[in-house]
């Protein structure tokens, strides 16, 4: 069957409410969840909430060590949180369940990084990160000489790596979250075609809703430790 995607027009522009919606989504749940683990921080005995969010704070210091070898810096440490909690909810968010409404079949609910615009944008956003904090860190003398080093004759090999990043940080995001979402569409419509059918594809889908859950929290891993070694490489020149 034929999906496509809720479009609308706004000042000439080409929005896709199924992005917008379930970005503006994960957004949210990742606020809300932040929040709530972080209400009622102490220093004395903390709480199961406290716990898992200095979990995961620890885990990004740890990521941050093995990059960039110091976890002290709180400008990137809460950039790598954020990152790994936003990406993480965003890759699981179409496993529940995925909404296809109207005559032309259109797809109002699916995990947002299984669409290219979301990953390659994160890319850009992180790429760009990265020449921030090395301009913000050592100067902007230092960020532009770092482009003719060792010698000037690497100056268009440097520039054209920064672009090579950038898509192989977004896509390797995106093919891993579209063809999840692809094999979960094929799935949930096998059990449509018949009871004995469905029966037979409900075991494998089952299975395959815990495997994504393990492939949206590795990708969110990757794409944080990637975006820590381009800073890291960044601060290197």
């Amino acid at each position: 069957m034929h999906h496509s995607s809720p479009l609308v027009q706004w000042f000439s522009l080409t929005f896709d409410l199924s992005i917008v919606l379930t970005t503006t989504v994960a957004s949210l749940l990742v606020f809300l969840f932040v929040y709530f683990t972080t209400k009622t921080v102490t220093t004395k005995i903390p709480t199961s909430r406290q716990n898992v969010i200095e979990w995961i704070v620890e885990f990004v210091q740890k990521i941050m060590r093995n990059t960039i070898g110091s976890s002290r810096n709180m400008f990137t440490l809460s950039c790598g949180i954020t990152l790994l909690l936003y990406i993480f909810t965003a890759n699981i968010l179409g496993l529940p369940f995925t909404i296809i409404a109207g005559e032309d079949h259109a797809i109002w609910w699916k995990s947002p990084t299984s669409d290219a615009h979301v990953p390659i944008t994160l890319a850009i956003m992180m790429i760009v990160y990265s020449h921030y904090n090395d301009i913000r860190t050592l100067g902007f003398n230092h960020y532009i000489t770092g482009y003719v080093k060792p010698f000037k004759a690497l100056l268009p090999t440097n520039i054209m790596e920064q672009f090579s990043n950038t898509l192989t940080l977004g896509l390797r995001l995106f093919g891993n979250m579209y063809a999840k979402e692809i094999m979960l569409l094929l799935l949930i419509g096998s059990i449509k075609k018949g009871i004995f059918v469905g029966i037979l594809a409900a075991v494998p889908l089952l299975i395959w809703l815990a495997f994504g859950l393990f492939i949206g929290a590795l990708q969110a891993y990757i794409f944080v430790t990637l975006t820590m070694v381009y800073v890291s490489l960044r601060l290197q020149h």
